[in-house]
């Protein structure tokens, strides 16, 4: 994995804020030296993960790809859970896999509930995945896909406001906001690959 990208925010002498890999010296506004800001640098918070490093959360990457490069919001996601140990499960044409961890190293997670329903998270996921509706054969990319393994998980779990009827429900409620997050990151992330800086209102 290659080390993570760093965008930074900053505003100087107009309203606007900039964005760049690393704050000029030169403002690209007014094209004077930077003494002050009117908004001082700060980092903007790099969206991806490692999934085995954030126990009890859904996860989320492209089908194909990764996010930073190849992703688009049209394109298919696939879905997993990870438990308390950072293990990680997931249902694909290979039915239920489990720790396939270098796939899931730039990932979106989604954390859910509080410590105390961890126990209770683990306990369901475990029942879950010894359903052996989870095969190869019962597989579908339109009817049966990793959505239906996390809508099924969450029904079991009970947790507040988060059982979804459909991937449609689920991907507008749970993870549309998150995505949504990503997605300004990788557009500036991009824009910032061929130009020194961005100006946003």
């Amino acid at each position: 994995m290659t080390s993570r990208p760093t965008i930074i925010c900053f505003k100087h002498c107009l309203s606007e804020s900039i964005f760049c890999n690393k704050v000029p010296s030169i403002c690209p506004l007014c094209k004077k030296s930077i003494v002050t800001f009117k908004l001082e640098p700060f980092e903007i918070p790099y969206p991806f993960i490692n999934a085995k490093q954030n126990p009890t959360s859904i996860i989320l990457r492209p089908s194909y790809g990764d996010f930073l490069h190849n992703f688009n919001i049209n394109q298919d996601l696939h879905i997993g859970v990870v438990n308390s140990n950072g293990e990680i499960f997931e249902f694909d044409k290979r039915g239920l896999v489990k720790n396939d961890f270098s796939k899931w190293t730039n990932c979106i997670s989604l954390k859910l509930i509080p410590k105390s329903w961890e126990l209770h998270w683990d306990e369901t996921l475990e029942i879950i995945t010894k359903n052996s509706k989870w095969k190869t054969n019962n597989y579908h990319e339109l009817t049966f896909n990793c959505f239906n393994f996390i809508i099924e998980f969450l029904e079991l779990l009970k947790f507040e406001n988060i059982q979804f009827m459909n991937k449609e429900e689920m991907c507008e409620n749970l993870i549309l906001p998150k995505l949504q997050e990503a997605m300004r990151f990788i557009s500036l992330y991009r824009k910032l690959l061929t130009n020194n800086y961005i100006v946003q209102n």
